[in-house]
């Protein structure tokens, strides 16, 4: 009998984005725990004891600072996330008790939501994991680009509350790899990840897209809060900007029933403060540990990676269901 698919979906709770100057971005402060629904993910033993072992890893070099931990974490990051891996170990001790709380999975194994089809390399997977504070699901793209190299983590980011990623195909069947056809898809996904990022910029662009192929998300609209609530606090003071382009569309798989695909993808984000007074601006934590100024006289800039998930159907428009910033360097004057 063939087992029906079913869609991952992460239940509405309250989000809190912290963002901008006053440093790493993640999802937090969920009121009401939500769930994930996970079905139709039957377990291929090889797939889950290699996601098993990825996330194990991951999990010990979080704890590991230092050059041990930057070891571990180059033996399970790649690209972006292993940037974002050791920026975010630098950044550790500057976290409070509860941001730490936050960022903490489950005992729970991880989950193989999709594997790509065939036996052709490169190979990826989608592992789901789950933070045990807020209950969001955190999706992974596991890739291995030959027979020789072990699967790493490429991009990962927790799910928007009340967001949804339909089925994929089962896992004795595999999912299409996402290359660079994007035939069957509503957008291209390299075009959505620009209009995307474009869109996201402080000050506003003075023409913004009549149509956009992305919907309304809650990881935008925090970030256009934030930018918003730290220019209006340097009022008088300072001026505040916010630049986020376009890096790399790193990869994803197709959806069962022609239903579009899961897209993995990174940005870039430049926060710049200009100090317009003869006095002096205290930086935060996370940038005075970057940096080591502890107060700006002229200039203050943070760059992050941000790392966004999309589902892009075959028609209609695109929906942010991931998103997790992470600052990555720092400078100032």
């Amino acid at each position: 009998m063939t087992r029906p698919t079913t869609r991952l979906t992460a239940a509405l709770g309250a989000v809190a984005l912290a963002a901008g100057l006053s440093g790493c971005a993640s999802i937090a402060g969920v009121t009401d725990a939500p769930t994930a629904t996970v079905g139709g993910a039957l377990a291929a033993s090889q797939a889950q004891a290699l996601a098993a072992q990825v996330v194990q890893t991951a999990q010990k070099a979080a704890a590991a600072p230092g050059a041990d931990g930057d070891a571990l974490r180059d033996t399970v990051y790649t690209g972006d996330a292993l940037v974002a891996a050791k920026a975010d170990a630098k950044l550790a001790p500057t976290l409070t008790q509860e941001q730490k709380n936050a960022l903490t999975l489950t005992a729970a194994a991880p989950t193989v939501l999709a594997v790509s089809s065939g036996e052709a390399y490169p190979r990826v997977m989608v592992v789901q994991t789950t933070r045990a504070t807020s209950g969001l699901p955190v999706l992974s793209l596991l890739t291995t680009p030959d027979a020789r190299t072990p699967f790493k983590i490429a991009v990962g980011a927790p799910m928007l509350p009340s967001s949804e990623v339909p089925a994929f195909d089962q896992l004795t069947q595999g999912a299409p790899v996402l290359g660079d056809d994007a035939t069957g898809l509503a957008t291209d996904p390299e075009k959505l990840l620009a209009a995307y990022a474009a869109s996201l910029s402080f000050p506003a662009p003075a023409a913004a897209a009549a149509d956009p192929p992305f919907g309304d998300d809650a990881f935008a609209a925090r970030l256009r809060q934030s930018a918003k609530a730290q220019n209006d606090a340097l009022s008088g003071v300072g001026t505040f900007t916010q630049q986020h382009q376009a890096k790399d569309v790193v990869g994803g798989l197709r959806l069962a029933g022609g239903k579009g695909a899961l897209v993995f993808a990174v940005m870039t984000r430049k926060d710049t403060l200009l100090n317009r007074t003869q006095g002096t601006i205290t930086p935060s934590p996370q940038f005075q540990a970057l940096t080591g100024l502890t107060s700006i006289k002229a200039e203050a800039v943070q760059d992050s990676l941000e790392l966004v998930l999309f589902v892009v159907p075959d028609s209609g428009r695109a929906q942010v269901v991931g998103a997790e910033e992470h600052l990555v360097s720092a400078s100032g004057t």
